[in-house]
């Protein structure tokens, strides 16, 4: 774990936070700008693909491995992390720009506001149609999910705070949970896990959380001495403990890296209700024996679900069970409509071949998410209507998939 160093000299902090922006590295490619102290590199990531990240002239500033480099490459399996940590590592994304994201559960992801080209005060509902994150790019493993950047929630980026919250069209499997609790206190053991130089899902090991004086940063931020580099902003800081987040990672000069915490920033305007994994990284459910392939049958319609009563604010509805699942078959499970109220809560069991057969929930509000195998996920109060479908492949058969205790709000 990295120790408390002597701090150094740093540069104002108004330039040092000037220099951050051009972090969003789409936007830099665009424009084409750079400054005295900064400068702009090109890296090949994946499949050829070209990005552009911020870097710096000043060695005080573009040094943010702290001491002797402690990043560690994750194996695709996390077999060479502790065991601890491995149900968290598929919530862990590259956005296409060149930052870190976390996935916090039903469809909401926290980076840094640079990474958006945050302005000064906060900025509500800011189109994000270009932006793409991968989930799961580790070594020798490619990303298991795209998903779209749909809309960027809050976002701010100044002497204070450095965050944004955005939506994903499709939400990973897996998620870390929040802290909405209280900030940690300073001395608590903290660990990252990022996208260094575009480079495939690294960790940063442990480090502990300082006060904000050790670099100079605001009042709603602190220091750390977790190794980072360039394409870690937006990286979340996650308590060693409770394996919650804690902060967001937004830059750094050695001898200190910093962050801004968690409550900081407006979480709370967002978090609630959704999705709740009961299990984030379920083991593969196991294959069956083979067996002759039934007969293909033309697939059933959707389910019908009766309307709900006048008079009634909440209503149960029947349980519904489906399966076991043909090769190369793709259906709608259920449909719940307006006409049963405004808002349905359910619990999905799943057996389904692990990322190769998938099921996939759409609410009234376009959030899509997409589950695949052994595992279970309360859905607390989506907005109808809510469609439930399943598409398989044509190797290993799933077995099934169940909607159980379905209430109905009107």
């Amino acid at each position: 774990m990295k120790g408390t160093t002597m701090k150094r000299g740093h540069t104002s902090q108004s330039s040092f936070r000037a220099s951050l922006l051009i972090a969003a590295t789409g936007l830099v490619t665009a424009c084409g700008t750079g400054t005295s102290d900064r400068a702009v590199r090109k890296l090949q990531g994946p499949n050829g693909t070209i990005t552009y990240v911020s870097s710096y002239n000043s060695p005080d500033v573009i040094e943010k491995i702290i001491g002797s480099n402690e990043l560690t490459p994750v194996l695709q399996d996390g077999a060479n992390i502790p065991a601890k940590y491995r149900p968290l590592i598929d919530a862990f994304g590259k956005i296409s720009m060149g930052c870190t994201a976390t996935h916090i559960g039903n469809g909401l992801v926290i980076t840094a506001g640079h990474c958006f080209e945050a302005p000064e005060k906060r900025i509500n509902n800011k189109p994000c149609d270009n932006v793409t994150v991968d989930w799961g790019y580790r070594k020798d493993k490619a990303p298991y999910l795209k998903s779209k950047c749909t809309m960027v929630l809050a976002a701010e980026l100044n002497d204070s705070r450095d965050y944004a919250i955005f939506k994903v069209d499709v939400a990973p499997t897996a998620k870390v949970e929040v802290d909405l609790t209280a900030k940690p206190k300073f001395g608590s053991t903290v660990t990252i896990f990022g996208h260094p130089q575009l480079r495939p899902l690294e960790w940063s090991q442990t480090c502990t959380v300082e006060n904000t004086s050790n670099g100079g940063w605001g009042v709603d931020e602190f220091s750390h001495q977790c190794d980072t580099e360039p394409g870690n902003s937006g990286s979340t800081i996650i308590d060693d403990t409770t394996l919650k987040v804690i902060g967001i990672h937004d830059g750094g000069r050695a001898p200190w890296n910093y962050g801004t915490f968690l409550l900081n920033t407006p979480i709370l305007e967002f978090v609630g209700g959704g999705s709740t994994p009961t299990n984030p990284n379920p083991a593969p459910a196991p294959a069956p024996a083979p067996a002759p392939a039934p007969a293909p049958a033309p697939a059933p319609a959707p389910v019908p679900v009766p309307p709900s009563q006048p008079g009634n604010s909440m209503r149960t509805l029947p349980s519904r069970s489906f399966g076991p699942f043909l090769n190369n078959d793709e259906r709608t499970l259920v449909e719940f409509g307006t006409d049963l109220g405004r808002q349905i809560s359910f619990t999905l069991f799943i057996d389904t071949e692990t990322n190769a057969d998938y099921v996939r929930i759409v609410d009234g509000k376009g959030l899509g998410m997409v589950l695949s195998g052994r595992q279970s996920r309360v859905f607390s109060k989506l907005t109808l209507p809510v469609t439930i479908k399943f598409d398989s492949d044509d190797s290993i058969r799933s077995r099934r998939v169940s909607v159980q205790n379905v209430v109905a709000y009107k």
